[in-house]
């Protein structure tokens, strides 16, 4: 799943900032959140390390710290290869640094100018287009969840269950988990081979299995969900 991440130390514009990307959006049903809006430095860092992630960073490049915008886009580029970073600050004159320090920005928008805004959204958009774009080469499937049409990776599914609500499924990946309206036979139908029917409310991705529990007939995930497998289809599973 492709994130937002910003980082600014100044309260207003951060504010400012995060209003203008979930704006965006909400306007365009984009597949995206912002998942960290922090004016830590240290903190994107540690997020990116734990959750390995591609995202789209908005960077203040004056930040108050040991580490400035330019140096935390390095070490973001160091641990994210495919993420996309814009700088955003009132310093034009710092733009230099980007290419000393091998950013590799998509972008340097000044918060004063009137075009920030539009500049926002446009960098945004580019972003997310480009990296679906890029990665049109994997398997995705498509599924509508309330107002936005969500992109779903099949390498990140772990699996995929039945809900308490009637004709309603929910997906579950690594760090996610997405509800829609729909039923596990039609779901099937767009799944790869490595899905199996595991029981009459489960489909699992067996390359997503840590261990098979045969006693309690469970299965558990790489990240240690369970979900349950049948007697009748546990065969299936082993062999």
């Amino acid at each position: 799943m492709l994130q937002v991440i910003i980082c600014d130390d100044n309260l207003a514009y951060r504010d400012k900032l995060k209003k203008i990307i979930e704006n965006t959006i909400l306007r365009e049903n984009l597949d995206l959140d912002v998942t960290l809006c922090t004016g830590e430095p240290e903190e994107v860092i540690n997020y990116i390390e734990e959750n390995s992630i591609t995202g789209i960073y908005f960077l203040d490049v004056d930040l108050k710290s040991n580490i400035n915008g330019i140096r935390l886009g390095e070490k973001i580029r160091d641990l994210d290869s495919q993420g996309f970073i814009i700088f955003t600050t009132i310093h034009m004159e710092m733009s230099y640094l980007a290419f000393k320090y091998k950013v590799e920005a998509m972008d340097y928008v000044i918060k004063d100018d009137d075009d920030f805004k539009y500049r926002i959204n446009s960098c945004l958009i580019k972003a997310y287009n480009a990296y679906y774009k890029n990665n049109s080469k994997e398997e995705y499937i498509t599924v509508n969840e309330d107002s936005r049409i969500v992109y779903i990776k099949l390498s990140d599914i772990l699996f995929i269950e039945t809900t308490g609500t009637a004709h309603k499924i929910r997906v579950h990946e690594e760090n996610r988990q997405i509800e829609f309206y729909g039923n596990l036979k039609d779901m099937q139908k767009k799944l790869t081979s490595n899905f199996y029917r595991c029981h009459k409310s489960y489909i699992v991705n067996k390359d997503k299995i840590h261990e098979i529990d045969r006693k309690s007939n469970k299965i558990i995930m790489t990240n240690e969900e369970e979900c349950y497998v049948s007697f009748r289809y546990m065969r299936g599973l082993l062999f």
